[in-house]
């Protein structure tokens, strides 16, 4: 018996330690900026700015605002948890291909963007590039767009205003669920510092929604999707797009995609 007490005690221990260093690096998993110590100039086809932008808390974001002739509108851009504009910027520019001039953002940490990051301050820094967008754009003319850990920012801040569109690329319905995909084991309804409740604020959101996933997506399954997709408002236009066999980082290959996005958009 008193072995049998040792066992347990000491699994508990391992457990809580489990969890206790999973709370203090979390952010590392959420977050993977993948800095590099100076950062190159960044090449694109098309002409483009560099936007920088004081945010709350001694932020300062960096994004790019790409441009076309005779622009149809603007698609603020809100990339995935990977990398930074070094890398994001030529799939932002991508969407430029559908006529409409890209702002792109870095989160804090990521690139040349900087401060400290929670949840609060980086949607007021989502918030901060919708008001830039404005100065160029009437709402009715911006789309905006959210990839995988995008979508979090993306949604809310669709919520929040009043733009042409919401677009989601790879989205979950909230972080729990993607946490828990990963990490069944760990009680992360009470760990998570960040929530990114997707499906709390697409119930608001009153413009028309398009999103796309994968079938075979191993990042954000599939399933979280379509959670997100069931709480639309029913009066809302709104298209769940499946790309049969799509993984996480391919869609965009796919003619399926590239058709849907263009008929959205029109």
């Amino acid at each position: 018996m008193f072995v049998f007490l040792i066992i347990v005690a000491s699994a508990l221990g391992i457990y809580l330690i489990t969890i206790a260093f999973f709370y203090f690096i979390q952010e590392r998993f959420i977050f993977v900026p993948n800095l590099i110590k100076k950062d190159p100039s960044i090449k694109l086809v098309s002409e483009f700015e560099d936007v920088y932008l004081q945010g709350e808390e001694n932020g300062e974001l960096h994004g790019m605002y790409i441009k076309v002739s005779n622009p149809k509108g603007l698609i603020l851009y809100m990339h995935g948890n990977t990398g930074s504009l070094y890398k994001w910027s030529v799939l932002a520019e991508e969407l430029t291909h559908y006529g409409y001039n890209v702002l792109a953002m870095d989160y804090r940490g990521y690139g040349k963007s900087t401060g400290v990051r929670n949840e609060k301050v980086m949607h007021s820094d989502a918030q901060l590039f919708y008001d830039f967008a404005k100065n160029h754009f009437d709402e009715k003319d911006i789309v905006i767009y959210g990839r995988s850990l995008g979508s979090g920012f993306a949604t809310p801040l669709a919520k929040d205003n009043t733009p042409k569109a919401l677009i989601l690329e790879t989205p979950y319905d909230n972080f729990k669920n993607v946490a828990d995909t990963y990490f069944p084991f760990i009680p992360n309804k009470w760990l998570l510092r960040y929530e990114f409740k997707n499906d709390d604020s697409i119930q608001d959101v009153k413009c028309p929604i398009l999103i796309l996933h994968g079938t075979r997506d191993r990042v954000v399954p599939f399933r979280l999707a379509v959670n997100l997709y069931e709480n639309i408002a029913e009066d809302v236009k709104n298209q769940l797009v499946t790309i049969p066999r799509g993984r996480h980082n391919n869609l965009a290959s796919y003619a399926l995609f590239r058709e849907k996005v263009s008929e959205f958009l029109e």
